[in-house]
């Protein structure tokens, strides 16, 4: 059940990127209404398929690589949908759905693990899902500082390209941008928060210096920084998407590059 369940939900995400390419191409609206049903099924199955995947391991489907992808490509695809909701912005497909299809296909190539005994905690579930969330909207805040740069540019020309005319205003932009960056910061902060406890409680001592612990916390810093320029410089457009992206550049480091310099979070 479990397969059939990822296998279509990565089928209509397929469907959606697929449609949200050529929605682009032709700039018929049809084209994005197909797209935002398709990913609104693949978006459902994926839900099911997370929820029966936990059901039948008997554990919160985030304990390794394998189901870190798959749960990274779910709240990927729930941040598309709020900021689509919010907003009405048909381009961030173009540029959401291609990572959700990459994440998921990454899983098909990695093996599950076995579920070290430190994970049967309770708090694995607050800790490991605030800061999923967290990664999910920090790459909206990445993507809509790109946009930003775009429209900005296609303003400042004397002769407005597709950029133009396809993206939504810089007022939206900005919105959308500082938005997702305080939830994602907030949802860091509560996760990170929730791991301090949980390892004074159960883990052994030094867990502090463990390499995926410093990668969480320099990424928080860059965040925190990027917070406090914009409220006390008013840090805007080519400024702030510099800080975005090395922001994102560490979250990737945090999720997939820190694992590798073993520590407490080799597992994951």
């Amino acid at each position: 059940m479990t397969e059939l369940l990822f296998n279509s939900a990565f089928g209509f995400y397929a469907v959606g990127l697929f449609h949200s390419v050529v929605a682009l191409v032709s700039k018929r609206e049809l084209f994005y209404k197909v797209a935002t049903a398709s990913v609104a099924v693949g978006f459902t199955l994926h839900s099911a398929f997370l929820i029966y995947s936990g059901i039948e391991k008997a554990h919160f489907p985030l304990t390794d690589l394998k189901e870190s992808l798959a749960f990274f490509a779910w709240t990927v695809s729930l941040c598309f949908f709020i900021s689509y909701l919010r907003y009405r912005i048909n381009p961030l497909g173009i540029f959401l759905l291609p990572l959700i299809t990459v994440l998921m296909l990454g899983t098909i190539f990695i093996k599950s693990s076995p579920v070290p005994e430190i994970l049967s905690s309770s708090w694995i579930y607050l800790h490991t899902s605030c800061l999923f969330l967290a990664y999910g909207m920090f790459f909206v805040t990445f993507i809509a500082s790109l946009l930003y740069l775009f429209q900005e540019r296609e303003l400042k020309s004397k002769k407005p390209k597709m950029f133009y005319y396809w993206l939504p205003s810089l007022l939206q932009l900005d919105d959308l941008f500082l938005r997702f960056l305080i939830a994602g910061f907030s949802f860091m902060t509560l996760g990170l928060l929730a791991g301090a406890i949980w390892a004074e409680q159960d883990w052994v001592q030094g867990w502090q210096r463990d390499p995926k612990v410093i990668a969480a916390f320099v990424t928080w810093g860059i965040y925190l920084l990027l917070i406090y320029l914009r409220v006390t410089a008013g840090w805007r457009g080519k400024r702030a998407a510099v800080i975005s992206m090395a922001g994102f550049l560490s979250v990737l480091f945090t999720f997939l590059g820190a694992r590798y310099l073993g520590g407490l979070h080799s597992f994951l």
